[in-house]
């Protein structure tokens, strides 16, 4: 089950490209300046906010929590660190592909398809490796949970109960 999970640059919407992808390339105080921008608390509210289908209605906890723990001391070295080797995870693109084509797993996609972060593309990209796959569009941003758990519930479900 693949949910609003990229393994295509596809899928790579401007947050990433902005933001994330640079300081893969080339860490500097100019990367890490603009990687920061998704440790604020703005950008942690849009990840949950931005494309769903009823904003007001998604629990501010939810940012809330995550912004408490990402302003924790030191933790945004940490999360540099991860961001520089997001470059590891495309550079892992080419192999995810040629063993999704060779093992060709039973697969159910489910995606937001307001999702900026994310974006379609990446979700039809899967197709081209997984061409049984089962793709679901849910009118969702990156956070589809929030709002159609019952959908994916049964999306679930009838992917993957055998009857």
């Amino acid at each position: 089950m693949i949910q609003n999970a990229n393994a295509y640059l596809d899928g790579v919407g401007d947050p990433v490209k902005q933001a994330l992808l640079p300081i893969g390339q080339q860490r500097n105080a100019a990367s890490e300046t603009s990687a920061r921008t998704l440790l604020t608390l703005d950008t942690t509210r849009f990840q949950y906010s931005y494309g769903a289908k009823n904003p007001d209605a998604i629990n501010p906890d939810n940012w809330t929590i995550d912004q408490a723990l990402l302003d924790r001391p030191g933790n945004d070295a940490i999360q540099l660190d991860l961001f520089e080797d997001y470059r590891s995870n495309v550079a892992s693109y080419d192999k995810w592909h040629a063993l999704f084509r060779q093992y060709r797993p039973k697969t159910l996609i489910l995606w937001g398809k307001n999702d900026p972060i994310f974006i379609a593309p990446g979700a039809e990209a899967y197709k081209r490796d997984l061409p049984d796959a089962r793709l679901v569009w849910l009118d969702a941003g990156h956070f589809v949970i929030d709002e159609n758990a019952v959908t994916i519930g049964r999306e679930i479900k009838a992917s993957f109960a055998g009857r």
